[in-house]
């Protein structure tokens, strides 16, 4: 069983497979071409990507960052992506990292173990305004999981860290360049199965606990690896977004969750202003 072309190329494959489905490359979400798969086997597909840790996973980070257990609300910035084409300004990250600090956020910083991206992060680091936790390359990728669902918010770019985030259910804001989100655009906690993608080609857009932020170069996105084609190179549109843009949207997902949390204090409060009344009576 598998996904294929529907083009006269593939038509010989098709006899190796006892059930295919066509493969859609730019108007269906990976997770949606694949869950599709279950159909033929009458298998109910689940809505969300799981992330899961051990307890060995949870201690990794509390030696590191012991935050993670809630003494101060934090926000994860993966601010290195595998790639250069998917790369941010480190004046970006840095004007971010100014205003989560006036709103007493402390800033979690994560990113990839190559010597290229763990250079690229001490670069962002160095000039982030105050105390910052430096993770990169201190722990493994489950235990970045754990830490991501705990966070008050996440923002990353265009690469699995920020998959990661949004299946967790953390407030997430993610970074698109010239990939195409409707593919590749990270999938909401709990978003529907059955829908083809959260996403459309154009925009920036806001779906459950996601906000994607997209560079507004006409020429995005333009499914290309950077401006001169090759994965090292820089990606204009997003050499070119805006840190206040991206404050704008961490700004929306963090009221939201706050809205959240007060919806889930009202009724205790409610509660708890009953018993007072029943007590005066």
């Amino acid at each position: 069983m598998g996904t294929l072309l529907t083009d006269n190329k593939s038509r010989w494959k098709r006899s190796l497979l006892n059930e295919w489905v066509p493969f859609d490359n730019l108007h269906t979400h990976t997770v949606a071409m694949n869950l599709r798969l279950l159909k033929p086997l009458e298998v109910t597909p689940l809505p969300t990507p799981v992330v899961s840790w051990s307890r060995e996973d949870e201690e990794s980070v509390r030696r590191v960052f012991p935050g993670v257990d809630g003494f101060q609300r934090y926000a994860v910035l993966h601010v290195s992506p595998k790639f250069a084409y998917k790369t941010w300004t480190v004046a970006g990250w840095v004007a971010l990292g100014q205003w989560l600090a006036v709103h007493e956020l402390a800033v979690v910083v994560t990113g990839g173990a190559s010597s290229d991206e763990q250079a690229y992060c001490e670069h962002v680091i160095q000039n982030l305004p105050g105390p910052s936790v430096n993770l990169v390359g201190q722990v493994r990728l489950p235990a970045i999981g754990y830490l991501l669902s705990r966070a008050a918010l996440y923002v990353g770019t265009d690469t699995a860290v920020s998959h990661m985030a949004a299946a967790a259910g953390a407030p997430t804001v993610v970074l698109f360049g010239p990939s195409n989100p409707v593919k590749w655009g990270p999938w909401p906690k709990d978003f529907l199965a059955t829908a083809p993608s959260p996403w459309k080609t154009h925009g920036s857009q806001r779906q459950g606990n996601v906000f994607l932020v997209q560079g507004e170069e006409d020429c995005v996105p333009c499914l290309h690896e950077g401006c001169d084609r090759h994965i090292n190179s820089l990606s204009d549109c997003l050499q070119k977004l805006p840190g206040s843009r991206v404050i704008q949207a961490a700004e929306v997902m963090l009221a939201g969750q706050e809205d959240r949390a007060d919806d889930k204090r009202a009724p205790v409060a409610r509660a708890q202003s009953a018993a007072c009344e029943d007590r005066v009576r």
